[in-house]
């Protein structure tokens, strides 16, 4: 016969564990380290992505970075601050380019300038019907959004033998521990299922790199950049980003190169 501490540990092995914890981050965990004051915080980066980037990783902060490569913006960054926020900390960097702006968004934090690329050319204003995707790494989960927005931009061309190239959204390295994700979005801009994945993945930084050169692509969208090679994106394949984790290294291929 069972002793009452003994049934007592039986029925606590017998409840079901609870779900695992998933990597959405609620609005409010957001807002309250962005509230966070810091006594004292120095930054030194290479140039204004790295910037951003830097205190994002320190403080655990998603963010999505929509950015035109001018030439102010491989500068290095040196500053400091006393008794600030980290909202403070990165508006300040966002001050230092001109015509960008910082928002706040229900999980990550965007930085991005309407004045360089109006929204009726920014592929990242799109909407798309629906998006889905179950138990996959973010790297692929990445590459389905672009196949789906090249979908939506560009309907597919009837191939002609063999060798063509898919193009990828970039991501930055794979890593074979990054958790599985699942996400379910329908009629979202390219915009909000990228937050998504950053929200759902390790991933939690997003890049895109658009072009200073005003010429559009065929479907009349700016032309983005990839920050790790110098070569041109063509049209078939915009538009393009790169995803990190925190910590990773930003690579600054495409820096004055324009």
């Amino acid at each position: 016969m069972l002793t009452k501490t003994a049934l007592f540990l039986l029925l606590l092995l017998i409840q079901p564990m609870p779900p695992a914890a998933s990597g959405t981050q609620r609005p409010e965990d957001l807002d309250a380290k962005l509230r966070m004051n810091l006594k004292s915080y120095q930054l030194q980066a290479n140039n204004f992505v790295e910037a951003l980037t830097r205190v994002a990783s320190d403080f655990q902060i998603p963010i999505g970075i929509e950015w035109v490569n001018p030439p102010a913006a491989g500068t290095r960054v040196n500053l400091s601050w006393k008794n600030a926020t980290i909202r403070e900390v990165l508006q300040a960097i966002v001050k230092t380019q001109p015509g960008f702006k910082m928002l706040v968004g229900s999980s990550v934090v965007h930085v991005s300038s309407s004045d360089l690329v109006p929204d009726h050319e920014n592929p990242l204003k799109l909407k798309i019907n629906a998006f889905e995707v179950h138990n996959v790494p973010a790297e692929l989960a990445s590459r389905q959004l672009h196949d789906t927005v090249k979908r939506t931009l560009l309907p597919p061309k009837p191939q002609q033998g063999f060798g063509r190239r898919e193009g990828v959204g970039g991501s930055g390295f794979s890593n074979i521990d990054d958790p599985k994700i699942s996400v379910t979005l329908k009629n979202a801009t390219v915009e909000d299922v990228l937050d998504a994945l950053a929200s759902a993945s390790a991933r939690k930084i997003w890049i895109v790199t658009f072009s200073d050169a005003r010429t559009l692509t065929a479907a009349g969208y700016r032309r983005t950049l990839g920050l790790w090679n110098r070569a041109p994106v063509p049209d078939d394949e915009q538009p393009v980003w790169d995803m990190f984790h925190w910590g990773d290294a930003i690579p600054v291929a495409v820096l004055g190169n324009q």
